[in-house]
Formats: structure tokens, C-alpha cells, sequence
């Protein structure tokens, strides 16, 4: 009760901001702000809707498969590992995170509020590869940790989405890769330490998701308003959010904007996905055709822009610590990736990736931010890839083009679709170099005929 309570009362206080002083140029102007403020939690409600049509709140759910083209739920999804995943309702109750001695293999559990920030991580490098429980408690427990327990990760949201990776090295490891999903386990704190399970709530009741990326821009707005009571929010974003309330973006509340200033505010909308677009497109600055991953990704703070750019882009990216991804979709020469060209991407000798657990390099459909269908049903290549064959001078060069290279080996090749293509070169647990900059990133070059 006290959730819905504190949902009714924020709704309410930010419903007395009028927008009786705005002219539609300012309203305009207010509903582009609140756009891409909005933008990350609105997208995020895609793959909250897509798992609660699935699996039960509080369930854990590990799939010991890598993910293909027909994986569409999530923009940009690695090939590297097996994906774990659950929606973590902390409204009446913490949830407890126990994992396995991981020995000698990457594994991460990353846990993403409603803002998109991550919150503190379990796993290879956050807490080692021991064994482990923890308490993952949400804004309304006040508890104390009992004892037992590892460590207590809290968060600002009552719905937490977990997305655990466990590393793949290549078709043979699957089969042992998936016998550590099965140590993983979820429960609630009552089950764990057998005391009194709370009263039970009304079952969350998530809004049905809506193409952030087609049709009117401002029905954003109602998945927003309808998300957002699950959030504690920071003094600076009440600030906004009260100065959104005018236009009709109240939390708790059906999206209903002034009827004299509707059109204004739809156009604000447009422009404010417009923005958000454009700025996926440039999230750093350009170098040789790579965009580096923003310092700030997964910590946004009050920076929305690029909170939204990358939720427009690759949506859950890690912490800059637990890993990079440089974005390339151009060339060296500044052309954008086209599936009908041929290239040629370079790594000289001592500049492969550095990395304290392993890199892949993966392709996505530039259209759809979607792993690009093909006939070998390769979508990355990587230092876990069988046979890719290194220069003689301990360099690596990969190939990209639509069919089989004639004079370079297939290992090293990457197959592109038709039209538009990006890369995202990942980098777990990132040395030094990836992280300040100073890492020299692979040449594209396009071969002509």
C-alpha cells in the first residue's frame, strides 16, 4: 500500500504546476525536454513487457543459447555469451542473488533501474568468482543485512531488470558453459531466511509497449507517465518533472496534454525523437570511423541525452569498467558501411584488443540495430573464434563482405547484409588503453573492385 500511496502523492504534487503560462512555442520547446528526458525508461518498457508476457516476477531465467537474428526484443545483442534474465518486483520484499564458484570464465550480473543507470554489479570482477548471496533491496526496505549474506546492492526503483552474461568460448564450451547457469538461483529474502513472507501487493501492471521509433512521437509520454511511480527520483529530476507536469507528462496519471496546446506539444515530441536519433549517431567523437563509448554510460546522471542515445542504440550497456563499445559506421574515410562494398578491418601487430577477459567484434543490420542474418550464421568474430588465421606479423586482419572472400581466409571472415551495416567492438573488463583512450582502434578500409 505504502507504494501506491507514494505514487498518488508524487502524481498529485506535480499536478500543480499549470500550464496556463505557457504560449505553444514553450510548450514546444518543454515536450522536446521531456522527450528525451523520458526517452531511456519509455524503451525500457520493451523488454520489461516482453519478459512479463513470459516469466513470472522474482523468476530467474537462464538460456544456454547464444542469440541470432531472430532475437529482436533488444537493440545491438551480443553472440559472446549466455544471457540470464529476470524482472525483480522489490516492492514488498528484497530478492537474494546466490552464484557459483565461476572459475576461469567471465560471468556478470548486471542490474538496470528504471532510469537505465546500473547499479553496483555481481560477478567476475565486481565480487570475484566465489561463491556469493546477495541482497538486492529496493527504495521502501529499510532493513539491516542478516547475516550470511555477501554484500546488499540497493536500489532507487521498486522494478529492477537483472541481465546476467556468462562467457561462450566458442560451439564446444556451450555445453559446460551451461552447467554454470544452473548454479545461479533467485528467492525472496522470507524464503532465504525463513521468516514471514510479506502481504502480497496487486500484481504490477505493466503499460503495453509502443515503437518509440514510429508513429506519434508523444505516445511516449503515456508509457512514461505509467512507469514512472516505480522510480525514486532525485530532487533535480522532480525539478523537471514538475516543470513537465504543464504538458501532461505526471507521474501515475494518463498522459492527457492541454487541448490548446496539443499540436505544440506533439511537435515537441517529434523534435525531441528527432534529437534523441541524431544523437545516437554521434554519442562520442568520431575517430577513423569509431565513435568510443561515452565515460558516463551506465552512470548518466543528469546527462539525458546521452542516456537516450544510447538506450536508442544499444540499450544495457555495461559500465565502462565491466566493458567498452567502440562503435564504428564508417570507414577510414569518414563513407558510411555499406553491406555491397568489401573491407577491410586491421589490427596491427600489438594493438589487438586489451582486455582482462576477451573481445568480440560483432555486426548488426543498420536499420534494425538487429544481428544480420547470413548463411554461416556467423555474427561476430573474436579471440574466442576457432581457427582465425593472424598476420605473420602478429596482426589480425578480418574481412567484411557479402560473399566468401576468393583470397583470404573464411575464418577471418564477417559476413555483411544488404544496405547499411555498424560494428560494436566489445571489450570485457577493459584494460587501461580502452578505458583512457589511448588504445589505437582498427582500421576499416573499403577494397575497390
Amino acid at each position: 500500500m505504502r507504494y501506491w500511496i507514494s505514487a498518488l502523492a508524487l502524481g498529485a504534487s506535480l499536478g500543480t504546476v499549470h500550464a496556463a503560462t505557457l504560449d505553444p512555442s514553450e510548450a514546444k520547446a518543454l515536450a522536446q525536454e521531456a522527450y528525451v528526458f523520458a526517452y531511456a525508461t519509455a524503451e525500457h518498457d520493451k523488454v520489461l513487457t516482453a519478459i512479463a508476457a513470459k516469466l513470472p516476477f522474482n523468476r530467474l531465467y537462464s538460456e544456454p543459447r547464444l542469440l541470432g537474428p531472430q532475437d529482436n526484443k533488444v537493440v545491438s545483442p551480443n553472440n559472446d555469451t549466455f544471457y540470464s534474465r529476470a524482472l525483480l518486483d522489490l516492492r514488498s520484499e528484497p530478492m537474494v542473488l546466490e552464484v557459483p564458484a565461476v572459475q576461469g570464465r567471465y560471468y556478470s550480473f548486471q542490474l538496470v533501474d528504471m532510469r537505465t543507470d546500473n547499479l553496483d554489479y555481481i560477478g567476475t570482477r565486481a565480487t570475484g568468482n566465489q561463491t556469493g548471496r546477495y541482497l538486492i533491496a529496493g527504495p521502501d526496505w529499510q532493513g539491516a543485512l542478516p547475516d550470511g549474506f555477501d554484500g546488499v546492492i540497493r536500489s532507487p526503483s521498486r522494478l529492477v531488470f537483472l541481465l546476467g552474461r556468462t562467457e561462450v568460448k566458442g560451439e564446444a564450451d556451450q555445453q559446460d558453459a551451461a552447467k554454470v547457469l544452473m548454479g545461479y538461483a533467485l528467492q525472496p529474502l522470507s524464503k532465504v531466511s525463513a521468516g514471514a513472507a510479506p502481504a502480497a501487493l496487486a500484481p504490477l501492471q505493466l503499460p503495453l509497449y509502443q515503437d518509440t521509433k514510429q508513429g506519434p512521437a508523444q505516445a511516449l509520454f503515456g508509457s512514461f507517465n505509467a512507469l514512472a511511480p516505480l522510480h525514486q527520483w532525485t530532487p533535480t529530476e522532480r525539478s523537471k518533472l514538475q516543470r513537465f507536469a504543464a504538458i501532461g507528462v505526471k507521474p501515475g496519471q494518463a498522459f492527457e496534454p492541454p487541448a490548446d496546446l496539443s499540436d505544440a506539444i506533439a511537435q515537441g515530441a517529434e523534435a525531441g525523437r528527432d534529437q534523441v536519433r541524431a544523437a545516437s549517431s554521434q554519442v562520442s567523437v568520431e575517430q577513423r570511423g569509431w565513435f568510443r563509448s561515452p565515460t558516463n554510460v551506465g552512470k548518466f546522471g543528469d546527462d539525458d541525452l546521452t542516456r537516450a542515445a544510447v538506450a536508442w542504440r544499444y540499450i544495457y550497456a555495461n559500465d565502462p569498467v565491466e566493458a567498452v563499445y567502440p562503435m564504428a559506421l564508417h570507414d577510414a574515410q569518414g563513407q558510411p558501411l555499406d553491406g555491397s562494398k568489401t573491407y577491410r578491418l586491421h589490427f596491427p601487430a600489438g594493438q589487438l584488443p586489451p582486455v582482462n577477459a576477451f573481445w568480440s567484434l560483432t555486426l548488426y543490420d543498420g536499420k534494425t540495430q538487429l544481428l544480420a542474418a547470413n548463411p554461416i550464421q556467423r555474427y561476430a568474430l573474436g579471440d574466442r573464434s576457432p581457427d582465425l588465421h593472424y598476420d605473420a606479423d602478429g596482426g589480425l586482419t578480418l574481412m567484411l563482405q557479402p560473399d566468401a572472400p576468393a583470397q583470404a581466409p573464411q575464418s577471418n571472415w564477417l559476413p555483411t547484409p544488404a544496405g547499411p551495416f555498424n560494428l560494436l567492438l566489445r571489450l570485457y573488463l577493459p584494460k587501461a588503453g580502452a578505458l583512457d583512450g589511448s588504445y589505437q582502434l582498427p582500421t576499416i578500409a573499403r577494397i575497390e573492385p
